[in-house]
């Protein structure tokens, strides 16, 4: 192990600690014009590092680069503490009830005006693999999920 390296268990451990307390990530897919698209997401829920529950409209174009490569990434940074975390995955699109009402908040109300049956509404689950977390004391950890 490096000097500034992070234990597995402890870096995955701060990443789980920094994701509970920020209210916006950035989702990472593979754009269809080669790069990578990046765009600032509300995790609607999370189970620890593993998986995070999103929303997203029918048509958006997460929806199209998802379609053709559910591979994606997640970024989370908190200010305060100027750490980082980042985790590797792939993303489900859900259109099903269940996994809508799992998710569903009155946050959404606005955007999805039918509600959980709102059929423009669609659940994005991410499943992560592994992530890497970074303090701004320049240790940081990559960790697998299993």
């Amino acid at each position: 192990m490096k000097e500034r390296e992070i234990p597995q268990k402890e870096a995955r451990a701060k990443a789980e600690k920094l994701l509970s307390g920020i209210k916006t990530v950035f989702l990472a897919t593979n754009g269809s014009h080669g790069h990578p698209n990046v765009r600032a997401m509300m995790p609607l829920l999370f189970e620890g590092v593993e998986t995070l529950w999103f929303s997203t409209e029918l048509e958006s174009s997460k929806i199209i680069e998802l379609v053709k490569d559910d591979k994606a990434a997640v970024f989370g940074y908190s200010p305060r503490s100027m750490s980082t975390f980042r985790l590797w995955g792939n993303v489900k699109i859900l259109d099903d009830l269940v996994s809508r009402k799992h998710v569903w908040t009155d946050a959404l109300k606005e955007r999805f005006p039918g509600g959980a049956q709102d059929p423009n509404l669609r659940i994005l689950r991410f499943n992560a693999v592994s992530g890497l977390f970074s303090g701004k004391d320049g240790h940081s950890g990559i960790f697998e999920i299993k």
